[in-house]
């Protein structure tokens, strides 16, 4: 007793009385939990879980797992309508049945209880309504909407993986945790798309290798890369599947337009289709690469044509995907926790797993040298590579990478907000989920550069789409803008004319690339087209001086070449503004006709387009320059000027609109498209 008095001094009895009232409460929460009692009817021939002789969950189970119902858990894995799940005490259930095994069910009922993100437990259903895949979380609610017709049984998230191999509009590729397809479907097969997946994983040169693809229900062949990508779009009749692209034959033996043809690896025909077999197709082709033993094209002058179909989030939550207004950045190989800046991973069986320390998410930062301190896991405890990713971009490895120990400095652009992403990858070539910290900018931010990139075509090489006045619309328009006043730039980084006879589509798609090549970001950017627009099928052309109008896919530059490069020059984080005098210029954005509705594919791209798609532009002999392009210079020079004298964009579309209207007496309606508010282009001289 004298032990005792010494031991619990009024102080620790304090403390011992808090201690065992906290017990006593416990045991009365879990007293209901260890008194469920698996019972099976008599009525109903079911499982269900009885507290003495009441039912406090009804017998309605086919089977359920006596190593893991109640008895210290907050739930019971059940059988119902044969598939498995997890019900409460109260009946209610944890995870629905809806999962084809136990363990399955199990796995889902521990994430269940402690909650968390839903998307790191996905599981395929098929759902009898809709006739369709989707996936469901741990809850077993549908988390990604039934809308694919198959998925890989062993390439799917329920196998660890961060993505899913599925078919959707009759075609194979690949999404992930949020339902973007980062691997476009258009995989003629299930074997294919895993061949782009693996290519994916081990981060291949695009470009390398060429698959067959097919679009939905369009009954035609084309070529894309592992990114599903369009490298030639479909517009083949047939393809030779045994002489196409691979590392000894440099051409694809096509038929195009109902004749027997060859093209190489950028889209070139190398045998003209002129040929009624095969087999004769066939023979020149082997003879034209026997005659050019150096012609192969490399992966690097392989085309690229991103599609943003399959861009949008497949959530089931939001509700069914609108129609396509935000191109999202091309999918690159990171994981899928997009919503997660925790600075921290999931771990999967075997894979390496990555931390980062420093900067906290949400930091600040005014020095754009910014030093991240991690730490990382691998199944040996080796150091694992790091790689980074800039918002959505792969940061290159040539840019200055310090990496000491554990820790890697990165140069950051000056923009507002910043994601760095660093995703471990260890000698095995698996590689972690991104860690992931948004990041803001708060020092200075330095005058922008200004670019300038304007084609004009009048001579063309087809007599009868000769033009008057497109070549010097866009020799006007460059010297309009380095006339203006420039002082809000830092300077006029590039200037770019091509017009007439320089105009091929070669020396166009060769301008885009210069160009996207020599931005920075927070750059202005500014891209002027006068010429021909043209529509093959259900594409779209702008008509380079080389175009013939029987075989535009050849010949000319196919819109979404420009709307890729317009997306990469997004990515770049610069100010884009582009102006198109050309018939069916509308087009750019897919408008229908003067009473659809204009939506532009890109918020972050300021358009002016002179006309609809089911109008054309105008040429004046009056003004010596397409009436869209007169009313564009004279706003530039001062005629769209705000209260204060400067050339904003408001005033340049109000002035462009009222200008060409009363000129054409309302025949032509120019588009503008800006979701980026109004600001000044050029201040007052």
């Amino acid at each position: 007793m004298n032990l005792i008095r010494i031991f619990i001094n009024e102080n620790n009895m304090k403390d011992m009385k808090r201690y065992f009232f906290s017990l006593f409460i416990l045991s009365l929460f879990l007293m209901p939990l260890s008194a469920q009692k698996a019972n099976k009817s008599t009525k109903t021939g079911k499982w269900g879980f009885m507290n003495g002789s009441t039912w406090v969950v009804e017998p309605k189970f086919e089977n359920y797992d006596p190593a893991n119902a109640f008895g210290g858990r907050k739930y019971a894995i059940v059988q119902f309508q044969g598939k498995w799940g997890a019900v409460g005490a109260d009946g209610k259930y944890y995870s629905k049945p809806v999962f084809a095994t136990k363990e399955l069910a199990l796995r889902a009922a521990k994430l269940a209880v402690t909650g968390g993100d839903k998307s790191k437990f996905l599981y395929p259903v098929y759902d009898q309504t809709y006739t369709r895949w989707g996936f469901v979380d741990y809850t077993g609610e549908m988390y990604l909407r039934p809308v694919y017709e198959e998925v890989d049984d062993a390439n799917n998230f329920s196998k660890g993986l961060p993505y899913s191999i599925v078919k959707q509009d009759g075609q194979w590729g690949c999404l992930d945790r949020e339902g973007v397809m980062f691997i476009n479907p258009y995989f003629t097969s299930k074997e294919e798309a895993k061949k782009a997946v693996t290519e994916w994983t081990n981060k291949a040169v695009l470009g390398e290798n060429i698959y067959i693809g097919m679009k939905g229900s369009v009954k035609k062949i084309g070529f894309v890369n592992y990114l599903g990508n369009w490298v030639m779009k479909p517009v083949f009749d047939n393809v030779d599947k045994a002489s196409m692209f691979n590392a000894t034959t440099y051409y694809a033996v096509v038929k195009y337009k109902g004749r027997w043809c060859a093209i190489d690896r950028a889209g070139n025909f190398v045998v003209k289709p002129q040929y009624a077999t095969m087999a004769e197709a066939k023979a020149a082709a082997a003879a034209w690469q026997k005659r050019t033993p150096n012609a192969k094209v490399s992966a690097a002058n392989v085309p690229n044509v991103e599609s943003f179909t399959y861009k949008n989030p497949n959530l089931a939550a939001q509700e069914p995907p609108q129609k396509k207004t935000t191109p999202v950045t091309p999918v690159t190989p990171v994981n899928n926790n997009n919503n997660n800046n925790s600075g921290t991973t999931t771990k999967v069986a075997g894979a390496p797993t990555i931390h980062i320390i420093s900067p906290k998410n949400g930091s600040q930062y005014s020095n754009t040298e910014v030093t991240f301190i991690y730490e990382t896991t691998t199944y040996d405890g080796s150091n694992p590579e790091i790689i980074a990713y800039i918002n959505g971009e792969l940061y290159p490895t040539t840019k200055g990478v310090k990496r000491v120990g554990k820790q890697i400095t990165l140069t950051l652009p000056r923009v507002a907000d910043c994601r760095v992403q660093l995703i471990a990858k260890d000698n095995k070539g698996q590689n972690s989920d991104p860690a992931v910290v948004l990041l803001h900018y708060r020092g200075d931010r330095p005058k922008p550069s200004l670019h300038v990139f304007a084609v004009g075509i009048s001579d063309y090489d087809q007599s009868d789409l000769k033009l008057q006045h497109a070549a010097k619309d866009a020799e006007d328009f460059m010297n309009t803008v380095k006339n203006c006043n420039l002082s809000q730039y830092k300077q006029i980084k590039t200037t770019n004319l091509i017009k007439d006879k320089s105009g091929t589509d070669k020396n166009i798609k060769k301008g885009l690339s210069s160009l996207v090549n020599t931005v920075d970001q927070g750059d202005v950017v500014l891209l002027f087209f006068s010429g021909h627009g043209a529509k093959e099928g259900a594409e779209t052309y702008f008509l380079s001086c080389n175009a013939e109008s029987n075989d535009l896919f050849a010949t000319a530059v196919d819109f979404d070449i420009i709307k890729s490069a317009l997306k990469r020059l997004k990515d770049r984080k610069c100010r884009i503004i582009i102006f198109m005098d050309a018939c069916h210029s509308g087009s750019m954005y897919g408008v229908k006709g003067t009473t659809e509705t204009f939506s532009l594919a890109d918020p972050d791209i300021i358009g002016f387009y002179s006309s609809t798609e089911a109008q054309k532009s105008n040429e004046s002999e009056q003004w010596e320059n397409g009436i869209f392009t007169k009313a564009l210079l004279d706003g530039i020079k001062g005629a769209a000027v705000d209260e204060n004298g400067n050339v904003t964009l408001d005033a340049l579309e109000l002035y462009i609109r009222n200008q060409v209207r009363n000129a054409t007496n309302g025949r032509q309606m120019p588009i503008f498209e800006n979701r980026q508010g109004n600001f000044i282009l050029f201040e007052k001289k």
